[in-house]
């Protein structure tokens, strides 16, 4: 927020010395109604404070959305020359530079965040003294960079590497060609060594655009096709090789990733557990699978256990060494997977394949209640509108659950939304069977829609999203038009072609990833500098013209 005030406020002045006057475009009209229902989504909100200053560990409330658009604006009317967007361009490339040597490190496995100094610099003074005890979600070898999750750096990179690449073309300067190179380079092992399957789709998307667009300017300009052909043969080449290289050093997880994804998408992956339903009833708990049902009575305290037919389990009992906990297994080849251990007033429920687990609460000389999140107690199962994925729910690390449970929202959604960053708060998160069949537990918060349009959707309503949509698109169709026609590799192209990709990479990456505060502001500055290059361009081309 202070850069975006001390942005804005530079703009003034330099509007006052230079009399700089806001350009003329269709595009306040989609930013500004998307920043017209994001107010008014946080002032319908039940969860106004939320809706200002975003939620926990994401900060992306109405004010957060306020500054992209701010940015956005400022960017389109600052960015008037080729020093402008070298500039912009020069520091993007720079930051860039030091997320892409941070994540390189964290490949070959030196990360600077797991040393001792390195802890120290990402915990306030407050908690040094527990700096050793910090512990890591992800492996040494995966790459999250200066990103708090390996995700943020596939929508990181997919913007990012068609820039570097687009400057490394346009350079002529042998030391910056050589920088630029290198420079694509390290991010390319960033993307790929991050495993972001969204990412890598994104990329994928971008690499296809970018090959696309070549190929139709240079028909279109009556140009070499065979040379064209070429060149987009060597930037698959190269980013093929960048996989490749990666996937062996990583030793095949990343093809590994992929194949799993795949056969989730078939259904044929990582099986669901089949749980259809946990029934309540005085002092029995009845667990309802597609296959089986296990029925558990509270008898003067102690526990019975029936099978689908209501005849009584046979089990086999045991303790732990300490003697806190006992075992129940059945005999009944059926049942072999559903274990059952007992620890005072705590029954927790496993079944190890497909793998699920919950916990259950005993109360004495009566019933039970399912324990859910932070301790949540319940005795009632509700259940939530769906659409989709049935059979598909850990889809994309579990995706396809939360899709299913977003879309619905959606309907009560449409002019203005639950208010910025209160996803968390819409989303049905006592959804138990749902969350058991996803997650395998009902301990898990979901925060975040893992889709950016439905997290915009939700959170600020699906009139805004249509806003943004129409934003985006017209940008797409708009450069497209430019550069087709050009025919000058001026710095305006480059520039220009290389935002505009990377801009389609970050919106293809979008369909899987969240807006995370850590790159939506590059996101909506390269955005509003996109914008200023297609006027750029538009100016000249007349200017050749008349």
């Amino acid at each position: 927020m202070a850069g975006t005030i001390f942005a804005a406020v530079f703009y003034f002045v330099q509007s006052l010395v230079h009399k700089f006057r806001l350009k003329k475009s269709f595009i306040y009209f989609p930013a500004l109604i998307y920043a017209g229902l994001a107010i008014l989504s946080t002032v319908l909100s039940e969860h106004r404070t939320v809706a200002l200053r975003g939620f926990v560990a994401r900060f992306e409330g109405m004010y957060a959305l306020l500054c992209y658009v701010a940015l956005f604006l400022l960017a389109f009317n600052m960015v008037n020359s080729e020093k402008h967007i070298k500039f912009i361009l020069g520091a993007l490339l720079a930051s860039a530079t030091v997320i892409g040597l941070t994540g390189l490190f964290q490949f070959l496995g030196y990360d600077l965040f797991r040393t001792d100094f390195g802890k120290r610099l990402i915990l306030p003074k407050a908690y040094h003294d527990i700096a050793d005890s910090l512990q890591f979600r992800f492996e040494l070898s995966n790459i999250f960079s200066t990103f708090s999750n390996p995700n943020y750096i596939g929508s990181y990179m997919v913007l990012v590497i068609p820039i570097a690449f687009s400057m490394f073309l346009y350079t002529k300067k042998w030391y910056l060609k050589i920088s630029l190179g290198l420079l694509t380079l390290v991010l390319l092992v960033n993307l790929f060594g991050s495993r972001s399957l969204a990412g890598i789709a994104g990329f994928i998307f971008s690499v296809c655009a970018f090959c696309l667009f070549f190929f139709v300017r240079r028909i279109v300009q009556r140009k070499n096709i065979f040379l064209t052909i070429m060149i987009s043969v060597i930037v698959v080449a190269a980013a093929a090789g960048g996989f490749i290289g990666v996937n062996r050093i990583l030793e095949g997880e990343l093809v590994k990733d992929i194949k799993t994804q795949y056969t989730e998408f078939l259904g044929e992956g990582n099986r669901v557990f089949d749980l259809k339903d946990i029934v309540f009833d005085d002092n029995k708990i009845t667990i309802v699978t597609g296959t089986e049902s296990l029925t558990i009575e509270n008898r003067d305290n102690h526990l019975l256990f029936y099978g689908t037919d209501g005849n009584a389990l046979e089990y086999s009992k045991s303790e732990n060494e300490d003697k806190t906990v006992t075992r129940v297994r059945f005999k009944d080849e059926k049942y072999k997977n559903f274990r059952i251990d007992v620890q005072g007033n705590i029954i927790t429920f496993t079944h190890p394949s497909p793998y699920a687990t919950f916990q259950i609460k005993v109360y004495e000389n009566a019933g039970f209640k399912l324990i859910g999140v932070n301790g949540h107690e319940t005795d009632s199962i509700e259940r939530y509108e769906h659409f989709g994925f049935e059979g598909r729910e850990k889809l994309g690390s579990s995706r396809g659950y939360i899709w299913s449970r977003t879309l619905p929202l959606l309907k009560r959604a449409v002019v203005y939304g639950f208010g910025p960053d209160t996803y968390a708060i819409a989303f049905p998160q006592h959804d138990y069977i749902g969350k058991i069949r996803a997650f395998n537990t009902t301990q898990m918060i979901v925060d975040k829609p893992h889709n950016t349009y439905l997290q915009i959707g939700v959170n600020t309503g699906v009139l805004s999203l249509a806003a943004l949509l129409l934003l985006w698109g017209f940008f797409v169709v708009q450069g497209l038009i430019v550069y087709l026609k050009n025919r000058n590799n001026d710095i305006f192209l480059m520039s220009g072609a290389g935002i505009l990709t990377g801009v389609l990479g970050y919106l293809a990456t979008s369909l899987a990833n969240d807006s995370v505060v850590a790159i939506a502001p590059v996101f909506w500055t390269l955005l509003g500098t996109g914008f200023a290059v297609n006027t750029i361009f538009k100016k000249k081309t007349i200017g050749r013209t008349t």
